[in-house]
């Protein structure tokens, strides 16, 4: 028993996104075609003449190189990134035979290759009042650092947090968290930007009630989580990464946030730099 038959195989990624409008809008189909011998991004014909396959199993073997510009594989809560493998085989007289599987693209992230920023210590520093009938009360002082602003998974982030608390006001909650920042972006009919952010990982600290300063050293154990991801390949999903202080204050649980950026990588900034800047910060 045989029949004559065309086979061919195609590569092609998708970036969908929803919105608020529609159950589901594809906003992007990227398909690039080439012929393989250009060892591009392809879609590739085998034995397009037809041909006569026997009974049995008749096996066939390709590669494909895959552009470094590709954005990686990404799952989120308003969209993907996702790459399909399809063979399609045409069989003459009867309906084609179509088979699909989808495979995972990851990215690399050399921090080293970063600009030089990530390797300092980063601070930021914020005061707030709050109302106190019949007058504001005095100031809550939180300051947020960390020696440097580039890290890998399986890395920790040492993080120290200063909490000078003058308000008269009871702090029922301090919080560090990595925080996951992604921007979907849509272009039609007209460019709209939908953010979702999502605590990857954190801590609980102690409230210590004290006007004078409290310092709280801590480190946040990074996970594996996507690379941050803000270039030009993939401009309709990016990925950023924050590094979080929150803490509820008064009776109202008033919401106090800071927050650091953070680069997400896959290769960690060179030890013996890293060292330099932890004892700048420790000094």
């Amino acid at each position: 028993m045989f029949w004559r038959r065309k086979l061919f195989k195609l590569i092609t990624y998708f970036v969908h996104v929803s919105n608020s409008r529609a159950h589901h809008l594809e906003l992007q189909r990227v398909h690039k075609s080439h012929s393989m011998d250009t060892n591009a991004f392809s879609s590739t014909t085998f034995s397009g003449e037809e041909v006569d396959v026997q009974a049995g199993t008749t096996s066939y073997s390709f590669d494909c190189y895959l552009p470094d510009s590709l954005p990686p594989s990404f799952e989120g809560e308003y969209g993907r990134i996702q790459y399909i493998i399809t063979v399609v085989l045409q069989r003459s007289g009867r309906v084609d035979k179509t088979f699909t599987i989808e495979f995972t693209v990851r990215r690399g992230l050399d921090l080293n290759a970063e600009p030089s920023s990530i390797r300092r210590p980063a601070r930021i520093e914020s005061s707030n009042t709050f109302r106190c009938w019949p007058c504001r009360s005095g100031p809550l002082v939180v300051a947020l650092q960390v020696p440097a602003t580039g890290f890998v998974a399986g890395q920790r982030i040492p993080v120290v947090l200063e909490v000078s608390n003058r308000s008269g006001c009871k702090i029922h909650l301090i919080q560090l968290k990595l925080v996951m920042v992604v921007a979907y972006t849509s272009d039609t009919p007209r460019v709209k930007v939908k953010t979702n952010r999502q605590d990857v990982t954190g801590a609980e600290l102690d409230q210590v009630d004290d006007p004078d300063v409290v310092r709280y050293e801590e480190s946040i154990l990074v996970p594996q989580t996507p690379v941050t991801s803000t270039d030009d390949s993939c401009k309709i999903i990016q990925i950023v990464y924050e590094l979080e202080a929150e803490l509820e204050v008064g009776a109202l649980h008033q919401v106090m946030k800071l927050a650091i950026p953070i680069v997400i990588g896959t290769v960690p900034l060179d030890s013996d730099r890293r060292e330099s800047t932890i004892m700048e910060i420790e000094s």
